[in-house]
């Protein structure tokens, strides 16, 4: 009897103190309050998401408790510890975290596990985009602790009247860098600046460093190991990576922006956007810039060029490489909740078919939504460009775990300028990356120091 009774006990054990429990279901008629912990403040938060929750399950009020103004920010500030301390005060019963909250959190076995009650209701997450759904497991030891309503991406968006009006192939889904370069180095680079089309603009990311490293990312190198926090950029992987990188930018097929737009209308505007304009063939850029495309589109008329997109590019072997998709908002629920289920309901419609179709024509911040049925472009875009990849983008920032930001932020000054004098012929390639070695151990150290220290006096 005595066995009996310690084994039932166990098995309603584990993180979050639910495993293959059931969950007693909400009635219909049943009146429940639930706080949800969320960065906007209850205006957006209710645009976002709570109006159709409540249309939807009038019988659950929903409180916010935001953590706008509640955090007073300092060079010092630990902020996962003044989450921790504001979740500990206010007693949310559902989480709206980032990734790498997520990860703490279920850590430490303060999120109520889902597997068990997403089988219990049969609530199907097989619509759910498998990268979105990894980027989660990846953080919480293959379990589900939360889940994610949508998704942000890139791709490489190219200008199809260009292309065609140049003689030169269109792109296809899965190139790799090497591929897109080649085709962005078949357009004129003669003449001046002001009228010739470049290859490709890198959007952000066009400083030659930042080029470096996402060539880097594809062919899956890291700049630190961080078991050891020692820098790694002295390989052959580097320097093969940094050769291509500069003779891209010798060639003139990299567009680097310039002047910025000061002033005139929308129409003057659109036309000397580098890409709209014509300036450019190809772009990476995001979800959100498909506003900007329709926007444009609605202000130039019939000056508007033809466009389409491929996937990310991509290299063969490395399936972290083929994807951008980051998770940003992951929605949880408090194992120390007494509302578990009405908590559930919010996480569950949240992240609903239900849901994702009713705001798939609005996306809001530049993400899709993560139930990628409702992934649709009337004009026939390649919209499946921004998750043709099997992995995620959450590889990279888990590689890099324990490495201090501050020390992110010195190594791209360190790195660009030794790179663009070795562009400039001042320095060798060889001596570049060992520069890079040497300084960027040597701020690496002393930011570890520095963050162990503060850790110490705290």
């Amino acid at each position: 009897m005595v066995l009996t009774v310690a084994v039932g006990m166990l098995a309603g054990c584990g993180v979050g103190g639910n495993a293959e429990a059931k969950l007693k279901e909400l009635g219909k008629d049943e009146q429940a309050t639930i706080k949800v912990m969320s960065m906007y403040d209850e205006r957006m938060f209710y645009q976002q998401f709570g109006a159709l929750f409540s249309a939807k399950y009038p019988n659950i009020d929903v409180q916010v408790v935001s953590t706008q103004g509640a955090i007073k920010f300092t060079p010092d500030t630990d902020y996962n510890k003044e989450i921790t301390k504001f979740i500990d005060e206010q007693k949310p019963d559902v989480l709206i975290l980032t990734l790498d909250q997520y990860e703490k959190m279920a850590g430490e076995g303060r999120l109520y596990e889902l597997d068990s009650v997403i089988k219990q209701d049969k609530f199907d997450i097989a619509g759910i985009l498998p990268s979105v759904l990894g980027a989660i497991k990846s953080r919480s030891g293959e379990k589900l602790y939360g889940l994610a309503p949508g998704f942000s991406a890139q791709a490489l968006f190219y200008n199809k009247t260009l292309f065609t009006a140049q003689g030169v192939p269109l792109p296809q889904d899965e190139m790799t860098w090497e591929q897109v370069l080649e085709l962005a180095r078949r357009f004129p680079n003669a003449g001046n600046d002001a009228s010739r089309p470049y290859g490709i603009s890198l959007g952000t990311g066009d400083s030659l460093f930042r080029f470096i490293m996402m060539l880097g990312q594809t062919k899956g190198l890291n700049f630190v190991d961080a078991s050891t926090m020692t820098m790694t950029m002295k390989s052959e992987g580097w320097k093969k990576v940094a050769q291509q990188s500069l003779d891209a930018f010798k060639s003139k097929a990299i567009y680097q922006s310039k002047d910025q737009f000061r002033s005139g209308t929308m129409e003057e505007y659109y036309k000397q956007e580098p890409f709209i304009g014509g300036k450019v063939a190809m772009t990476l850029n995001g979800a959100y810039y498909l506003d900007t495309l329709k926007q444009a589109k609605t202000a130039l008329k019939d000056g508007m060029p033809q466009w389409d997109l491929v996937s990310y590019p991509a290299e063969p072997g490395n399936p972290d490489s083929q994807s951008t998709i980051t998770v940003t908002q992951i929605f949880a629920v408090n194992g120390q909740s007494p509302s578990v289920r009405a908590a559930w309901e919010f996480v569950k419609y949240i992240n609903s078919d239900e849901f994702a179709r009713v705001t798939s024509k609005a996306p809001t911040m530049g993400n899709f939504p993560s139930r990628t049925t409702y992934m649709k472009d009337a004009e026939g875009h390649n919209l499946e460009a921004f998750y043709k990849g099997k992995g995620n983008s959450a590889a990279l920032g888990k590689s890099l775990a324990g490495v201090p930001e501050s020390f992110v932020g010195q190594l791209y000054g360190i790195a660009e300028q030794q790179f663009k004098d070795a562009m400039d012929g001042k320095i060798t390639l060889d001596e570049a990356l060992q520069a890079i070695q040497d300084k960027g151990q040597a701020a690496l150290t002393k930011a570890k120091q520095e963050e162990e220290q503060k850790k110490k006096e705290k």
